[in-house]
């Protein structure tokens, strides 16, 4: 398969793995909201889940702008950099605030331990996509070595951003 094939694909396949999480995160809290009982627990849940999914959307269409690009270089270029600095800061914002959800609507342990975990995975993303690429091998001793070594590369969006 010649290289351009293969990068090609990978833009498809990091594309729709992005979207395909966000549809099985929504399925699952479909599937599990009838155990959040009161506005609280559906809040401390729902506000970290649309987080994740506002910038995992972000990442997905990055990456099918990349794939765009293959045939058109200079598809999007001015505006993804202007839309990515916007977008950047405004998940920051949502990032703060949703500390303050899940802090002043406590329900109980087992849902705040949940909306916890969702917001540094979406904290995770926003590093992976914004400050420096996180994802290098199914290995996690792969990204350990690197964090060790101080060799983290800049996310591809970062470079961008910081490009123009």
């Amino acid at each position: 398969m010649q290289l351009r094939e293969k990068i090609k694909k990978e833009l498809i396949s990091l594309c729709t793995g992005e979207l395909a999480a966000v549809i099985s995160f929504w399925f699952w809290f479909f599937m599990f909201k009838k155990w959040l009982v009161d506005p609280k627990m559906m809040l401390q849940i729902m506000y970290p889940l649309i987080v994740l999914s506002f910038i995992l959307i972000q990442g997905s269409i990055y990456w099918f702008v990349l794939f765009k690009r293959m045939s058109n270089p200079k598809f999007l270029s001015i505006n993804v950099v202007i839309i990515y600095r916007i977008f950047k800061i405004i998940d920051v914002i949502l990032l703060c605030i949703g500390i303050l959800v899940i802090v002043l609507n406590y329900s109980n342990i087992a849902v705040t331990i949940l909306s916890v975990f969702i917001l540094l995975f979406s904290i995770i993303e926003w590093i992976n996509y914004y400050i420096v690429r996180l994802s290098y091998s199914y290995n996690p001793n792969v990204l350990i070595g690197h964090l060790k070594n101080k060799t983290l590369k800049k996310s591809r969006i970062a470079r961008e951003i910081d490009k123009r």
